[in-house]
């Protein structure tokens, strides 16, 4: 339970932080990029939490390899472990990137904030396009090494059966001898026999991660998506600054105009009225 609590307290200060960030960029005219900056967090975390119990999975399957009976080939055995560890391994790196990236973006956010208070709004945009780029530029590595996981995951998951293919040879093979010498004909080996249902059962969740993976490289996409949409929209709202500024410019001329006018007119006034007084 003690062991929870600093988690805890760290989840509360990034919603405090996301939350004040939101609230900010919603008074400053700016609810959409919030909204689609909120969604790119929500991604990353959902995608980091489904890895890691991916790497839970994995584990589980590893402790199913090592309980194998005696009776199983050694060198089928040994294999399995290699590739199921090395997919571990690979899972478990891609995870913690995310966690990495995750806190990037809410850093991003609070510093934001930091920034609007002390600078202005101009200020926090330009942190919020640098912080932007820096995520965008991450998550395309992301993605590299998600597609580089899915390919050694496939390859696991055909190896694996490859194996369950042996298992079920070498049974057929054993089992043939003994029916052929006493004049029997020869027999399939069942996929329920032990060493087959084995790579059958391990090979189940290897391909469910498969289509997991396939789900997060389109939501890591989509995340890019939003992020440039992020940008799209700050580069809309300083145009509208700018166009704002020329606009108010403009009327200050002619204002001057108008007024520069009116004191040129006041003199010629007064010399009309001293005419008339004077006649």
């Amino acid at each position: 339970m003690e062991a929870n609590e600093p988690r805890k307290e760290q989840n509360t200060e990034e919603m405090d932080v996301m939350k004040q960030f939101m609230e900010l960029l919603g008074q400053q005219g700016m609810k959409e990029q919030s909204q689609d900056f909120m969604e790119v967090l929500q991604y990353i975390a959902g995608m980091q939490l489904q890895l890691s119990a991916m790497v839970d999975e994995l584990q589980g399957v590893r402790k199913q390899l090592e309980k194998m009976q005696e009776s199983q080939p050694k060198a089928a055995e040994s294999q399995l472990l290699d590739k199921v560890s090395y997919l571990q391994e690979k899972v478990s790196s891609l995870a913690e990137r995310l966690s990495e990236l995750k806190d990037h973006l809410i850093g991003t956010a609070a510093q934001a904030v930091t920034v609007f208070k002390e600078k202005g709004r101009e200020e926090m945009n330009k942190v919020l396009q640098k912080g932007i780029s820096g995520m965008q530029s991450v998550l395309s590595g992301c993605r590299e090494k998600m597609v580089d996981v899915l390919t050694s995951y496939e390859k696991t998951a055909n190896q694996i059966d490859s194996i369950g293919d042996e298992f079920k040879q070498i049974g057929n093979s054993v089992a043939n001898v003994g029916r052929l010498l006493t004049g029997k004909g020869t027999k399939e080996v069942s996929d329920e026999k032990e060493g087959v249902a084995l790579t059958r059962v391990l090979n189940k969740p290897v391909k469910r991660h498969i289509s997991t993976l396939k789900k997060q490289v389109e939501r890591i996409d989509g995340a890019v998506a939003k992020l440039d949409k992020v940008c799209a929209g700050l580069d809309t709202v300083k145009e509208k600054e700018k166009e704002k500024s020329r606009v108010s410019v403009k009327e200050k001329l002619s204002q001057m105009k108008v007024k520069s006018e009116q004191q040129k007119k006041e003199p010629e006034k007064s010399k009309t009225k001293s005419q008339e007084a004077s006649l």
